[in-house]
């Protein structure tokens, strides 16, 4: 899991298996209980992995 926080929102980033295993809600409160201003994303892996497919997007798009 990967957790990047900016001004205006989180960014969490979960793995096929961490979909399996995190309450995204219980997570939610947790990262918003210092800044309720903020929005959660959840980037979430399809079947595939999600590095690399972030990585080839981004290699694409350049």
């Amino acid at each position: 899991m990967e957790i990047t926080r900016n001004k205006n929102f989180i960014e969490v980033w979960l793995t096929n298996d961490e979909q399996e295993t995190v309450d995204r809600k219980k997570l939610t409160d947790k990262l918003l209980a210092d800044n309720e201003k903020s929005k959660v994303i959840f980037f979430l892996s399809g079947s595939a992995d999600l590095v690399d497919c972030t990585s080839q997007l981004l290699i694409r798009n350049i």
